[in-house]
């Protein structure tokens, strides 16, 4: 499997972790994401899981993550990390790939109110877990400064848009056509 092909550094690692403990017959654990094992990629990853109301919530948020949208994401509902515009496909996407496990890969600007403007790739895997399947992702932002906190720009995001979002068949197939469209 090469899913590491034409990944930035960060979802190229969370990609070898997640090619690591892969089997045809089972996702990996979360378990075997360890801080450790992610490294640096730490600060740019995020846990997300079903919750009660059949959208998705944050478990674990890295502290660029957290720099990114101004707060401690842990809790949060996916919709408070969505725009307006694409929230409903983010949610859709996200759900799908957990249902029938695959992975995704969004490409996003976003624009905060500073006028700074943030472009950022993140790739989405699942894995299994003791409470259910998983979404972990790692963020790269084509800017490094930023995951290194110098941009120091805490101002709320604004706005912004996908430029691209596909599903990657990691070897259970992907869901449905009639999801993959960019909104």
């Amino acid at each position: 499997m090469k899913l590491q092909k034409n990944l930035g550094g960060g979802a190229a690692r969370l990609a070898a972790i997640w090619t690591e403990f892969y089997s045809p017959d089972a996702l990996p654990d979360r378990r075997d994401f360890t801080l450790s094992r992610l490294g640096a990629v730490a600060s740019c990853f995020m846990a997300l899981r079903k919750d009660g109301a059949g959208g998705l919530v944050v478990v674990q948020s890295g502290t660029a993550i957290d720099h990114l949208w101004g707060r401690n994401m842990v809790g949060a509902g996916s919709q408070n990390m969505a725009l307006m515009q694409d929230v409903n496909l983010a949610d859709e996407k996200a759900l799908a790939a957990l249902d029938q496990p695959c992975g995704i890969h969004v490409g996003r600007k976003l624009r905060k109110a500073s006028g700074v403007e943030l472009k950022h790739e993140t790739l989405y895997l699942p894995v299994e877990s003791d409470k259910g399947r998983l979404l972990l992702s790692a963020t790269d932002f084509e800017d490094s400064n930023y995951t290194r906190g110098m941009l120091g720009d805490s101002s709320p995001i604004v706005g912004g848009e996908m430029y691209f979002v596909h599903f990657v068949d990691l070897g259970y197939g992907t869901p449905e056509a009639e999801v993959r469209a960019v909104a």
